[in-house]
């Protein structure tokens, strides 16, 4: 047996035995639940639970057309569908655990696990958050610990599959940014009346991820101010942060996105752009931008949407672009309370002399050119 097959073993039964506990639930929120201090409650909401354990899944499979290379979501993954596997169960699936405890009024803690295909090609658990928050007053809180950064409109969201409408955020724009929690602090402040809540956060702290050719990337002076306006069926977000990189030259990052999102109920409709601008190790700036638009409606238990994405570059390196445009639909289907089924067809059309985002790519390999992959998974959560 491979270790692709050993991989999917242990994944589907863990799968099986979740899905009734999952069906089980009452949750009233699509995402996965963050229990707040009791002092940020609304008066005459009941107060949260001492200790709260949550979970979340997916069970995804992908096939690519290309067999040259191998398409991934995220860039700290080393295979994908594609030359490694003509299905493969490795770009979606993972297992995640939230534990929240309320300590007293204005103190909590959370601890949030993953298990997910990462770089060195095991779904060792990793720690994506663990953190305390202490709320000053109901409306100022500060956490100290690993804290996700709020980049994207759906930075909290974007391992749990069940709290999005499509199989996965669109690549071009999420994966332009590989670091996505900070080991440090952050302040946070919500302002919120009978018409919209407001929310300002601002973060430093450190961090080391590992990438693909399994080398640590040290970022240190990780600064950020991240804002969310929500107000009816309307959210807005945007954010800007910046660190040090140990292995650019100069080490200076810089990062920013602007999203909005309207989704009245019967129909929704999202859109994010989001630039990146860094320095390799030879002092050649590499400046990138990427966007999204996504709609769809809701007919019953079906909701079927269409996504048009992009990533490009902006800067002129001399080298091979990285850019490619993607057009994607598909359909989610909710099946039961906290379960769904999702089907999605992407389109990606790779710049010219590029292989876009795709991955593992083989010696001799045509560069450009169009690639389909047809993804086909199921989410939950408990």
């Amino acid at each position: 047996m491979t270790a692709y097959s050993v991989r999917l073993a242990v994944l589907a039964p863990a799968l099986v035995l979740m899905l009734p506990l999952a069906a089980s639930c009452h949750a009233e929120e699509a995402t996965l639940p963050v229990t707040l201090p009791a002092t940020l409650l609304q008066p005459g909401a009941s107060a949260p639970a001492a200790l709260s354990l949550n979970g979340f899944g997916t069970l995804g499979f992908a096939r690519s057309s290309e067999r040259g290379a191998d398409f991934v979501f995220d860039n700290l993954q080393p295979k994908g569908t594609g030359r490694s596997h003509e299905w493969a169960n490795d770009v979606d699936s993972r297992l995640g655990l939230q534990l929240t405890a309320n300590l007293n009024p204005s103190l909590s803690a959370v601890l949030q696990v993953v298990s997910e295909y990462r770089w060195d090609g095991t779904y060792t658990p990793m720690v994506n958050w663990a953190n305390l928050r202490y709320a000053i007053t109901p409306a100022l809180s500060v956490r100290v610990g690993r804290i996700g950064l709020d980049s994207f409109m759906a930075s909290d969201s974007r391992k749990i599959g069940y709290s999005n409408i499509t199989a996965r955020p669109p690549t071009e724009v999420y994966r332009l940014l590989a670091l996505r929690e900070s080991d440090g602090v952050d302040a946070t402040y919500r302002y919120s009346d009978s018409n919209f809540v407001n929310t300002v956060s601002i973060l430093y702290g450190k961090r080391t991820v590992t990438n693909t050719r399994s080398i640590n990337v040290h970022s240190t002076d990780v600064a950020g101010i991240f804002e969310r306006f929500e107000q009816g069926p309307l959210t807005v977000h945007a954010a800007y942060q910046q660190r040090r990189v140990d292995n650019q030259n100069p080490p200076l990052g810089k990062f920013m996105s602007l999203g909005v999102a309207w989704d009245p109920g019967p129909w929704f409709a999202s859109a994010e752009w989001v630039k990146a601008i860094n320095f390799n190790a030879s002092n050649l700036k590499i400046t990138r931008a990427a966007w999204y638009l996504n709609g769809g409606v809701r007919v019953g238990d079906f909701a079927p949407y269409v996504t048009l994405s992009e990533l490009r570059p902006i800067s002129d390196t001399g080298q091979a672009p990285v850019g490619q445009h993607t057009y994607a639909a598909g359909v989610r289907w909710d099946v039961h309370r906290n379960i769904d089924v999702k089907f999605q067809w992407d389109h990606l059309r790779l710049n010219d002399h590029s292989f876009g985002t795709l991955q593992n790519v083989a010696p001799g390999t045509k560069a450009g050119g169009k690639v389909n992959v047809v993804s086909v998974l199921t989410d939950f959560v408990f």
